[in-house]
């Protein structure tokens, strides 16, 4: 930032209130009204900070997968074993995607996805996300199983969870997720059972 006056708001909470009202109202639906309500900014300040609404979007997208794609992956990470792998994983992926204090679905699942068609710039951020879940789930996993099971097992997990993520959104119930993450979790499970 050039010199001058410094900004007298905090960047990191204007992130995450934009972050979140990008979640819940998808890109379309996130005004720059609603956006600069919940920043508690001007339209100046947004974009002397973040620059256009892309651009903060993409920022909003990098936040989200720092604070709620990481922790996730890093149950995989932390598990002693596949079994409390897989049960961690989709615990975790439940209580992000249909937790009481964020807006249900993902981020990335429901709204980046949802705007590919748009943008090719849309379409090669989803894809670089795509691809680094793939590779750090078999990564993850490779503790557990043989290098090609982790792959088809981090393919298996890149589908589920973002599919759970839509259900949530769909509004379905607590019981519905549940047990759509037990089918996807003993899938996974059939999976890690294979031998190479």
């Amino acid at each position: 930032m050039p010199a001058g006056r410094p900004r007298n708001f905090d960047t990191g909470a204007a992130l995450d209130a934009a972050m979140k009202v990008f979640w819940q109202y998808g890109y379309e639906g996130a005004s720059l009204d609603l956006l600069t309500q919940e920043m508690q900014i001007n339209r100046p300040s947004l974009y002397g900070a973040f620059g256009d609404k892309a651009d903060l979007f993409e920022k909003a997208v990098a936040r989200y997968q720092e604070k709620y794609a990481g922790p996730n992956l890093r149950v995989l990470a932390d598990a002693p074993n596949l079994e409390a792998a897989l049960a961690d994983f989709f615990a975790a992926t439940l209580r992000l995607v249909a937790g009481k204090s964020t807006p249900r679905g993902c981020l990335v699942a429901c709204v980046l996805a949802d705007i590919c068609p748009i943008d090719p710039r849309w379409r090669r951020l989803m894809g670089t996300i795509a691809a680094a879940s793939r590779a750090q789930f078999s990564a993850a996993l490779e503790r557990f199983v043989a290098p090609k099971t982790a792959r088809r097992l981090g393919n298996l997990l890149a589908v589920c969870a973002p599919g759970l993520a839509v259900l949530a959104r769909s509004g379905a119930s607590a019981q519905e997720l549940a047990e759509a993450s037990d089918v996807a979790r003993a899938a996974c499970r059939a999976v890690g059972m294979e031998t190479a």
